[in-house]
């Protein structure tokens, strides 16, 4: 998926939550700041350590208070988590090819 088109379905799952338009911008800022800082124009170069770094980067910088890392790192878990997880190709594969099916497993 192009940057766009991950920005518009991005609006269109908070749509779906009915979610308010300030939570709406702000989710986006941090998602369009996140993709300018790792340098992604597209989702088959997003990687799981590109979030950890993002958020890394803002929690060392003393600019940085903690609810913008809050409101950064819930952006990154919804785009990562509700958008993503659907794209083809982004899942762990061997994640799921482990699992028995009906069994459930509670990770740390």
């Amino acid at each position: 998926m192009t940057r766009s088109l991950i920005l518009s379905k991005i609006r269109i799952e908070l749509r779906r939550k009915q979610a308010g338009y300030l939570t709406e911008k702000t989710m986006l800022r941090w998602i369009n700041r996140f993709f300018d800082e790792m340098s992604i124009s597209h989702s088959s170069q997003i990687r799981d350590w590109h979030r950890e770094l993002f958020l890394s980067n803002l929690r060392n910088n003393e600019n940085t208070e903690y609810q913008d890392v809050l409101q950064a790192k819930s952006s990154l878990l919804f785009l990562f988590e509700r958008v993503l997880k659907h794209a083809a190709g982004f899942t762990n594969r061997q994640e799921e090819l482990d699992s028995d099916p009906g069994v459930f497993r509670i990770t740390a």
